[in-house]
Protein backbone atom coordinates (compact mmCIF):
# COMPACT_ATOMS: atom_id res chain seq x y z
CA UNK A 1 0.00 0.00 0.00
CA UNK A 2 1.34 3.75 -0.84
CA UNK A 3 1.23 6.40 1.60
CA UNK A 4 -1.57 8.05 -0.32
CA UNK A 5 -3.53 4.76 -0.45
CA UNK A 6 -4.04 4.53 3.21
CA UNK A 7 -7.31 6.40 4.71
CA UNK A 8 -5.71 9.68 6.72
CA UNK A 9 -7.03 10.87 10.07
CA UNK A 10 -6.02 13.58 12.31
CA UNK A 11 -6.78 11.88 15.51
CA UNK A 12 -7.23 14.27 18.34
CA UNK A 13 -5.42 13.47 21.91
CA UNK A 14 -5.80 15.02 25.21
CA UNK A 15 -3.98 18.10 24.27
CA UNK A 16 -2.86 17.69 20.22
CA UNK A 17 -3.84 15.71 16.80
CA UNK A 18 -1.70 13.33 15.14
CA UNK A 19 -2.00 12.98 11.92
CA UNK A 20 -2.31 9.17 10.67
CA UNK A 21 -1.98 7.75 7.17
CA UNK A 22 1.04 9.39 5.45
CA UNK A 23 3.09 6.82 7.34
CA UNK A 24 2.45 4.29 9.78
CA UNK A 25 3.20 4.88 13.19
CA UNK A 26 5.38 3.00 15.72
CA UNK A 27 4.40 3.05 19.82
CA UNK A 28 6.38 1.07 21.71
CA UNK A 29 5.23 -0.89 24.33
CA UNK A 30 6.57 -0.05 28.51
CA UNK A 31 4.95 -3.07 30.98
CA UNK A 32 5.78 -2.32 34.31
CA UNK A 33 4.96 -5.64 35.61
CA UNK A 34 5.98 -8.42 36.91
CA UNK A 35 4.59 -11.14 34.73
CA UNK A 36 3.61 -9.82 31.51
CA UNK A 37 4.49 -12.73 29.00
CA UNK A 38 6.96 -11.29 27.49
CA UNK A 39 9.11 -8.94 29.60
CA UNK A 40 7.62 -9.05 32.55
CA UNK A 41 9.75 -7.83 35.50
CA UNK A 42 12.50 -5.99 33.10
CA UNK A 43 10.93 -2.74 33.97
CA UNK A 44 9.71 -3.00 37.14
CA UNK A 45 11.07 0.47 38.77
CA UNK A 46 10.05 3.58 37.88
CA UNK A 47 13.46 4.64 36.95
CA UNK A 48 14.35 1.38 34.68
CA UNK A 49 10.64 1.88 33.00
CA UNK A 50 11.39 5.50 32.34
CA UNK A 51 14.57 4.77 31.28
CA UNK A 52 13.70 2.33 29.02
CA UNK A 53 10.35 4.85 27.60
CA UNK A 54 12.54 7.27 26.83
CA UNK A 55 15.29 4.70 24.83
CA UNK A 56 12.48 3.64 22.76
CA UNK A 57 11.44 7.18 21.53
CA UNK A 58 15.12 8.00 20.72
CA UNK A 59 15.22 4.59 19.03
CA UNK A 60 12.19 6.33 17.09
CA UNK A 61 8.91 5.40 18.68
CA UNK A 62 6.35 7.70 17.98
CA UNK A 63 4.42 7.29 20.97
CA UNK A 64 4.96 4.58 24.51
CA UNK A 65 1.97 2.83 26.07
CA UNK A 66 2.39 2.08 29.41
CA UNK A 67 1.03 -1.14 31.16
CA UNK A 68 0.60 -2.22 34.71
CA UNK A 69 -1.11 -5.15 34.47
CA UNK A 70 -0.71 -8.26 32.79
CA UNK A 71 -3.85 -9.56 30.63
CA UNK A 72 -1.82 -12.47 29.27
CA UNK A 73 -4.19 -15.61 28.73
CA UNK A 74 -5.59 -17.34 32.06
CA UNK A 75 -4.98 -14.04 34.38
CA UNK A 76 -7.61 -12.54 36.04
CA UNK A 77 -7.96 -9.16 34.44
CA UNK A 78 -11.11 -7.82 33.79
CA UNK A 79 -12.81 -10.35 36.88
CA UNK A 80 -13.06 -6.95 39.74
CA UNK A 81 -12.11 -3.58 38.48
CA UNK A 82 -11.67 -2.63 41.94
CA UNK A 83 -9.05 -5.96 42.64
CA UNK A 84 -5.43 -4.28 42.65
CA UNK A 85 -6.00 -1.01 41.22
CA UNK A 86 -3.83 0.80 43.77
CA UNK A 87 -1.12 -1.25 42.65
CA UNK A 88 -1.36 -0.73 39.00
CA UNK A 89 -1.46 3.13 39.55
CA UNK A 90 1.39 2.52 41.98
CA UNK A 91 3.35 1.22 38.79
CA UNK A 92 2.15 3.11 36.42
CA UNK A 93 1.79 7.11 36.95
CA UNK A 94 5.32 7.72 38.41
CA UNK A 95 6.08 6.49 35.32
CA UNK A 96 4.38 8.40 33.18
CA UNK A 97 5.07 11.71 34.81
CA UNK A 98 8.56 10.58 34.61
CA UNK A 99 8.25 10.65 31.32
CA UNK A 100 6.25 14.08 30.41
CA UNK A 101 8.57 15.54 32.88
CA UNK A 102 12.02 14.56 30.91
CA UNK A 103 10.35 14.67 27.53
CA UNK A 104 7.27 17.63 27.70
CA UNK A 105 6.82 16.60 23.88
CA UNK A 106 6.35 12.87 24.50
CA UNK A 107 2.96 11.21 23.61
CA UNK A 108 2.12 8.85 25.93
CA UNK A 109 -0.52 6.10 26.39
CA UNK A 110 -1.72 4.24 29.36
CA UNK A 111 -2.83 0.22 28.89
CA UNK A 112 -5.84 0.01 30.95
CA UNK A 113 -9.39 -1.05 31.53
CA UNK A 114 -9.84 1.07 34.65
CA UNK A 115 -11.43 3.94 34.40
CA UNK A 116 -10.16 5.38 37.84
CA UNK A 117 -6.65 4.82 36.40
CA UNK A 118 -7.12 6.41 33.46
CA UNK A 119 -8.44 9.24 34.85
CA UNK A 120 -5.59 9.84 36.85
CA UNK A 121 -3.19 8.44 34.07
CA UNK A 122 -4.23 11.40 32.02
CA UNK A 123 -4.12 14.08 34.54
CA UNK A 124 -0.55 12.95 34.57
CA UNK A 125 -0.11 13.44 31.45
CA UNK A 126 -0.93 10.73 29.13
CA UNK A 127 -2.53 11.71 25.84
CA UNK A 128 -5.02 8.64 24.62
CA UNK A 129 -6.16 5.58 26.97
CA UNK A 130 -5.56 2.02 25.24
CA UNK A 131 -8.45 0.00 26.39
CA UNK A 132 -7.76 -3.73 25.54
CA UNK A 133 -11.82 -4.58 26.80
CA UNK A 134 -13.18 -1.18 24.90
CA UNK A 135 -15.05 -0.15 27.44
CA UNK A 136 -16.53 -3.88 28.45
CA UNK A 137 -14.93 -4.58 31.47
CA UNK A 138 -15.19 -1.33 33.18
CA UNK A 139 -18.85 0.18 32.83
CA UNK A 140 -17.54 3.14 33.93
CA UNK A 141 -14.06 3.65 31.55
CA UNK A 142 -16.12 5.21 28.48
CA UNK A 143 -17.97 7.96 30.52
CA UNK A 144 -14.81 8.71 31.73
CA UNK A 145 -12.75 8.61 28.72
CA UNK A 146 -15.57 11.58 27.01
CA UNK A 147 -15.21 13.45 29.97
CA UNK A 148 -11.52 13.70 29.92
CA UNK A 149 -11.13 14.44 26.08
CA UNK A 150 -8.37 12.39 25.35
CA UNK A 151 -7.68 10.02 23.10
CA UNK A 152 -9.13 6.40 22.86
CA UNK A 153 -8.33 3.29 21.45
CA UNK A 154 -11.10 0.67 21.56
CA UNK A 155 -9.94 -3.17 21.02
CA UNK A 156 -12.12 -6.43 20.47
CA UNK A 157 -12.12 -8.57 23.22
CA UNK A 158 -13.54 -11.90 23.05
CA UNK A 159 -14.74 -13.13 26.92
CA UNK A 160 -11.98 -12.53 30.05
CA UNK A 161 -8.19 -13.74 29.50
CA UNK A 162 -9.38 -16.70 32.21
CA UNK A 163 -11.76 -17.59 29.64
CA UNK A 164 -10.00 -17.77 26.44
CA UNK A 165 -8.85 -21.25 26.53
CA UNK A 166 -12.68 -22.81 27.10
CA UNK A 167 -14.03 -20.71 24.65
CA UNK A 168 -15.51 -22.39 21.47
CA UNK A 169 -13.83 -21.92 17.83
CA UNK A 170 -14.28 -19.55 15.16
CA UNK A 171 -14.92 -20.39 11.74
CA UNK A 172 -12.51 -19.05 9.60
CA UNK A 173 -14.41 -17.01 7.59
CA UNK A 174 -16.84 -15.73 10.43
CA UNK A 175 -13.66 -14.19 12.29
CA UNK A 176 -13.39 -10.90 10.08
CA UNK A 177 -17.22 -10.74 10.08
CA UNK A 178 -17.08 -10.86 14.21
CA UNK A 179 -14.44 -8.93 14.59
CA UNK A 180 -15.88 -6.07 12.92
CA UNK A 181 -19.33 -6.31 13.85
CA UNK A 182 -17.99 -5.96 17.78
CA UNK A 183 -15.84 -3.23 17.00
CA UNK A 184 -18.40 -1.46 15.31
CA UNK A 185 -21.20 -2.13 18.73
CA UNK A 186 -17.92 -1.28 21.16
CA UNK A 187 -17.82 2.46 19.19
CA UNK A 188 -21.19 2.94 19.04
CA UNK A 189 -21.22 3.01 22.89
CA UNK A 190 -18.30 5.30 22.78
CA UNK A 191 -20.33 7.46 20.89
CA UNK A 192 -23.41 7.13 22.90
CA UNK A 193 -21.22 7.86 26.09
CA UNK A 194 -19.89 11.24 24.35
CA UNK A 195 -16.35 10.41 23.02
CA UNK A 196 -15.92 12.27 19.65
CA UNK A 197 -15.67 10.22 16.36
CA UNK A 198 -12.32 11.70 15.94
CA UNK A 199 -10.77 10.65 19.34
CA UNK A 200 -11.57 6.93 18.79
CA UNK A 201 -9.00 4.66 16.74
CA UNK A 202 -9.44 0.80 16.93
CA UNK A 203 -7.60 -2.55 17.77
CA UNK A 204 -8.72 -5.93 16.33
CA UNK A 205 -7.61 -7.58 18.98
CA UNK A 206 -5.07 -10.14 18.03
CA UNK A 207 -4.75 -13.10 20.88
CA UNK A 208 -7.50 -11.37 22.75
CA UNK A 209 -9.67 -14.79 23.04
CA UNK A 210 -8.56 -15.71 19.60
CA UNK A 211 -7.15 -19.25 19.24
CA UNK A 212 -3.63 -19.76 16.53
CA UNK A 213 -5.52 -20.04 13.31
CA UNK A 214 -8.04 -17.58 14.47
CA UNK A 215 -5.79 -14.65 14.26
CA UNK A 216 -4.30 -15.89 10.93
CA UNK A 217 -7.80 -15.64 9.30
CA UNK A 218 -8.32 -12.10 10.96
CA UNK A 219 -4.50 -11.10 10.07
CA UNK A 220 -5.68 -12.43 6.07
CA UNK A 221 -8.55 -10.22 6.21
CA UNK A 222 -7.52 -6.95 7.98
CA UNK A 223 -8.20 -4.42 5.04
CA UNK A 224 -11.96 -5.40 5.99
CA UNK A 225 -11.53 -2.97 9.21
CA UNK A 226 -11.32 -0.12 6.47
CA UNK A 227 -14.58 -0.39 6.59
CA UNK A 228 -15.27 1.06 10.04
CA UNK A 229 -13.72 4.38 8.65
CA UNK A 230 -11.32 5.35 12.20
CA UNK A 231 -7.59 4.63 12.91
CA UNK A 232 -6.26 1.17 13.17
CA UNK A 233 -3.81 0.07 15.54
CA UNK A 234 -2.51 -3.20 15.52
CA UNK A 235 -0.64 -4.84 18.41
CA UNK A 236 1.14 -8.27 17.17
CA UNK A 237 3.88 -7.88 19.23
CA UNK A 238 5.39 -11.55 20.34
CA UNK A 239 2.15 -12.96 20.12
CA UNK A 240 2.69 -16.65 20.20
CA UNK A 241 0.24 -17.75 17.36
CA UNK A 242 3.20 -15.87 15.26
CA UNK A 243 6.23 -18.98 15.89
CA UNK A 244 5.95 -21.56 18.21
CA UNK A 245 9.51 -20.87 19.62
CA UNK A 246 9.50 -18.37 22.69
CA UNK A 247 12.56 -16.40 21.71
CA UNK A 248 12.11 -12.98 21.43
CA UNK A 249 14.07 -12.61 18.56
CA UNK A 250 12.18 -15.30 16.77
CA UNK A 251 9.23 -13.67 17.22
CA UNK A 252 10.45 -10.31 16.78
CA UNK A 253 11.59 -11.02 13.12
CA UNK A 254 7.91 -12.71 12.76
CA UNK A 255 6.29 -9.67 13.88
CA UNK A 256 7.80 -7.64 11.93
CA UNK A 257 6.62 -9.92 8.96
CA UNK A 258 3.54 -9.89 10.40
CA UNK A 259 3.65 -5.92 11.11
CA UNK A 260 4.55 -5.50 7.37
CA UNK A 261 1.21 -7.08 5.89
CA UNK A 262 -0.66 -5.26 8.41
CA UNK A 263 0.85 -2.20 7.12
CA UNK A 264 0.04 -2.82 3.58
CA UNK A 265 -3.70 -3.77 4.93
CA UNK A 266 -3.86 0.03 6.14
CA UNK A 267 -2.90 -0.68 9.78
CA UNK A 268 -2.22 3.20 11.03
CA UNK A 269 0.19 2.39 14.00
CA UNK A 270 2.06 -0.88 15.48
CA UNK A 271 2.60 -1.83 18.75
CA UNK A 272 5.82 -3.26 19.16
CA UNK A 273 8.18 -4.43 21.98
CA UNK A 274 11.23 -4.46 18.87
CA UNK A 275 10.76 -0.22 18.10
CA UNK A 276 14.16 -0.78 16.48
CA UNK A 277 13.19 -3.46 14.60
CA UNK A 278 9.77 -2.00 13.81
CA UNK A 279 11.28 0.97 12.08
CA UNK A 280 13.27 -1.07 10.05
CA UNK A 281 9.94 -3.26 8.70
CA UNK A 282 8.01 -0.14 8.15
CA UNK A 283 10.81 1.91 6.53
CA UNK A 284 10.96 -1.24 4.10
CA UNK A 285 7.18 -1.42 3.49
CA UNK A 286 5.52 2.09 4.02
CA UNK A 287 7.73 4.93 5.67
CA UNK A 288 9.99 7.86 5.07
CA UNK A 289 13.12 7.82 7.73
Amino acid sequence: MSPSARAHFDWQLRTRALTLGVYPLVMGIVNVTPDSFSDGGQHATTQAAVAYALQLLDDGADMVDIGGESTRPGTSAGTDVALEALEEQHRVLSVIEGIVGTRPGAIVSIDTYRASTARLAVEAGAEMVNDVSGGLWDPAMLATCADLRCGVVVMHTRGLPSEWTAQPPIASDAVVPLVVEGLRERVAAALAAGIARERIAVDPGFGFGKRGEENWALLAGLKQLQTLDLPLLVGLSRKGFLAPSKSAATRDAATHAADAKAIRAGAHIVRVHDVRGAMLSASATDRKL
